[in-house]
């Protein structure tokens, strides 16, 4: 575990991130855990490890109170959501645009931190809209 140690050249503020009093998700159940971070690698640490055989202890300390910590659904792939078509021309700039960004925030209630719009085939005419 010598990647979380720190070393001359790494940032010295704060590199460990202590995230407590929040819910973690574990083979279908919630349970009350903190989470240590390696913020330079992005890494989660094993806290107990980290703190008795390194003798690290948290640059920083975030109280979520009570919320859930989890990671972010990345879609690679992804036609639209919440009735919007990304394929799918409007009759204005500023409607698609309404419709995209309605469809980011569904997304992001449904945990997706990152996606790619991809398009259906369509005829070239669609294209040129």
């Amino acid at each position: 575990m010598p990647s979380i140690a720190q070393t001359p050249d790494s940032p010295l503020t704060p590199r460990i991130t202590k995230f407590t009093n929040c819910r973690l998700p574990l083979n279908g159940r919630l349970i009350e855990q903190d989470l240590w971070v390696d913020s330079a690698s992005g890494k989660i640490l094993q806290d107990q490890r980290a703190f008795y055989e390194f003798q690290l202890s948290p640059d920083q300390t975030v109280d979520l109170g009570g919320r859930i910590l989890a990671p972010g659904f990345l879609d690679v792939q992804i036609n639209g959501a919440k009735g919007f078509d990304f394929s799918v021309p409007q009759a204005t700039k500023e409607e698609y645009d309404a419709g995209f960004r309605k469809a980011c925030l569904a997304l992001v209630r449904m945990g997706v931190t990152s996606f790619l719009p991809s398009v259906t085939s369509q005829e070239a005419a669609v294209y040129k809209k």
